[in-house]
């Protein structure tokens, strides 16, 4: 089974640094809605599975680097920017770095898949109503690009659903 979509990412570019940009991309690396928050998650998410979901667990892990690959991206956007690419992001001239109390912890298989797919939601949420007001294309095609991974997600998460859930 594949992670993520069956072609290229766009090159990691961006027409010139921009800091309003910059912090929106900040937010996708160390926010609380990010791609740090959905590596740790999925990770916790295997961790608790339990024995009997072993090819769930796989799958958490196999999402997880696609998600690592997205935060690398993210990271590398953020540099072409000018930004410093912690895990953290700034707002009102304020910067917090990245905790794991952003993350749910659920104990239940069915609360584990609803909340993962409920994060898929949100990032998607997100990461369109960046491509909606950056005016840069390089970065547009890039959080598409991401987008069609994180439906691909949902995809396979509801498919779990289906199969141990409902």
């Amino acid at each position: 089974m594949e992670y993520k979509v069956n072609k290229p990412y766009p090159k990691v570019e961006v027409e010139a640094p921009n800091e309003t940009y910059g912090l929106m991309i900040l937010d996708n690396v160390g926010g609380m809605n990010s791609e740090t928050s959905a590596i740790c998650q999925y990770i916790y998410n295997q961790a608790i599975a339990g024995e009997d979901f072993n090819d769930l667990k796989q799958t958490f892990l196999n999402i997880s680097m696609v998600e690592m690959h997205h935060l690398d991206i993210f990271m590398e956007l953020s540099l072409k920017l000018g930004m410093n690419p912690r895990w953290w992001t700034c707002l009102d001239d304020q910067c917090c770095y990245w905790s794991p109390s952003y993350l749910n912890y659920p104990n239940q298989v069915s609360e584990v898949l609803q909340n993962a797919i409920d994060n898929e939601y949100q990032a998607i949420n997100k990461y369109m109503y960046q491509a909606s007001i950056i005016k840069d294309p390089h970065i547009v095609d890039i959080l598409k690009r991401i987008i069609e991974d994180e439906e691909l997600h949902i995809k396979i998460l509801k498919q779990w659903e289906a199969k141990l859930v409902r």
